[in-house]
């Protein structure tokens, strides 16, 4: 008799051996079907048969390394510190990646986060990587959801007949060791970072402000006072851990609006109120989201694609003044070969906004993985873009944010998937990649309500593979 046919699965979905009720019983045809699916699904594979004798005598460590395909994983552990603690007593459930697993990330990830400078991201995404207690892939399936130690919820369950975690297929599961358990998965698992309450509050407000001006420009006044209002109430009833200034700014902005009759006006006040909102916000450094970050070693470096020494390459001032504004802004060339993008911001008329556009050209960037570029900045925060043309009425801009440190030189890098599609100031689905093999022409632009002068030296513009 096939061994298979004396085993089911108990009501607590525990692997248990019954010869009463055997797999191929006629009288329950589709449970026994079911039944089997699972049992193949969770029988342990024998990937760790590489780790020399009985795996149970051993901890987690030591199973990893005499398994010798988790290489890359050990090589993290000892960096991040946590060797000693996955020797400990435990019990710790690991889903461990393998090798090949490291190797899918982007070139340089591995080297980028084995850096002592990066030791806190890397310890974030090996601790989403655990679960205290010692959990069987049955048990896992039982509980549905896991708390890895990170506070990343794992979702365990089968897809497809293949027992997977948070979408990532199991390879092998259930390799038992002295203080936990091992599930080997295909892939990393990357912790998603959960944005600050008052990221989350800059967040909701923008995007209240993407979809409310519209509407008010479109003669939709009322609409877009209901927008605001509801974007305004969800953060004044929900204050927890946010400052006070700020719930006390929005709260005092509600009742303003309780005596009046006026949408149009209703609509400025809570706009005002959102402005300044963001402005301190922003000029407190809270607004992270979506920005480009500093350029990693691992970018290397195939063209340059703007140089200022002899040339500002026709670049081009687009403020908005198209729309009644009256901001200022202009481009030049300094004594350093630099190019200085200046001026000041207006938030009169529905002002707000400054660019400065290279005129198009066939920037050839096809097969190119994105930008790095060497600025200097006043503190502020910058918008960079990608366009198909450079003429004033290109709907289709994709962009990302960055933040300068004043005074002070930086390379940013910029990965084009980084970059999200804008059609007339609405942010498009991220899957709508930039097609850079018809990248034309690059914009800067500032639009942060400060109307401080602001002032953005830059020294070069390169693609990168």
């Amino acid at each position: 008799m096939n061994v298979l046919d004396d085993i089911v699965l108990a009501p607590d979905c525990s692997l248990v051996e019954d010869v009463k009720q055997p797999i191929r019983s006629k009288r329950e045809p589709m449970r026994n079907l079911a039944t089997l699916t699972l049992i193949l699904a969770l029988a342990p594979a024998s990937l760790v048969d590489a780790a020399e004798g009985d795996t149970r005598t051993k901890n987690l460590v030591e199973v990893a390394i005499e398994a010798g395909t988790f290489k890359s994983l050990a090589a993290a552990l000892d960096a991040a510190g946590l060797v000693e603690t996955l020797q400990g007593e435990g019990p710790f459930t690991v889903f461990a990646p393998t090798d090949a697993a490291f190797a899918k990330l982007p070139a340089g990830t591995v080297e980028s986060l084995l850096k002592p400078a990066n030791k806190q991201q890397l310890i974030a995404i090996l601790t989403t990587h655990v679960v205290a207690g010692r959990v069987d892939a049955t048990s896992a399936l039982t509980r549905k959801t896991l708390d890895s130690l990170q506070g990343e919820p794992l979702t365990v369950k089968l897809s497809g007949g293949v027992l997977t975690v948070n979408g990532l297929r199991v390879s092998s599961n259930d390799i038992q060791t002295k203080n936990g358990v091992i599930h080997v998965i295909d892939s990393v698992l990357l912790a998603t970072a959960t944005p600050s309450p008052e990221q989350a509050v800059f967040d909701l407000l923008e995007l209240a402000i993407e979809r409310g001006a519209p509407l008010f420009n479109d003669g939709q006044s009322g609409a877009c006072a209901d927008i605001y209002e509801i974007a305004v109430r969800s953060i004044v009833d929900r204050p927890q851990d946010l400052p006070k200034w700020l719930v006390s700014d929005l709260r005092q902005t509600l009742t303003d609006i309780t005596s009046s009759n006026d949408k149009s006006e209703d609509a400025w006040t809570l706009r005002r109120a959102i402005d300044r909102v963001m402005l301190r916000l922003t000029r407190e450094g809270l607004n992270a989201s979506r920005t480009a970050k500093p350029a990693r070693e691992s970018a290397k470096v195939e063209k340059v694609v703007f140089g200022f020494e002899d040339s500002d390459h026709d670049w081009i001032i687009v403020s908005d003044d198209v729309m009644g504004g009256i901001s200022k802004a202009s481009t030049q060339l300094s004594g350093n070969g630099t190019k200085v993008f200046q001026g000041a911001l207006s938030l009169e008329q529905n002002g707000g906004f400054a660019t400065t556009r290279s005129r198009a050209r066939d920037l050839e960037l096809a097969g190119y993985k994105g930008l790095v570029m060497r600025v200097r900045g006043d503190g502020r925060t910058y918008g960079i873009s990608g366009l198909p043309s450079s003429r004033r009425g290109e709907l289709n801009i994709w962009q990302n944010k960055f933040t300068t440190t004043a005074g002070e030189w930086a390379e940013i890098q910029v990965p084009f998937d980084s970059l999200t599609r804008n059609v007339m100031g609405r942010r498009l689905p991220r899957s709508d990649a930039l097609p850079q093999e018809r990248l034309r022409s690059i914009a800067f632009s500032i639009a942060d309500k400060d109307e401080s002068p602001f002032r953005l030296e830059v020294d070069w513009i390169k693609a990168y593979k």
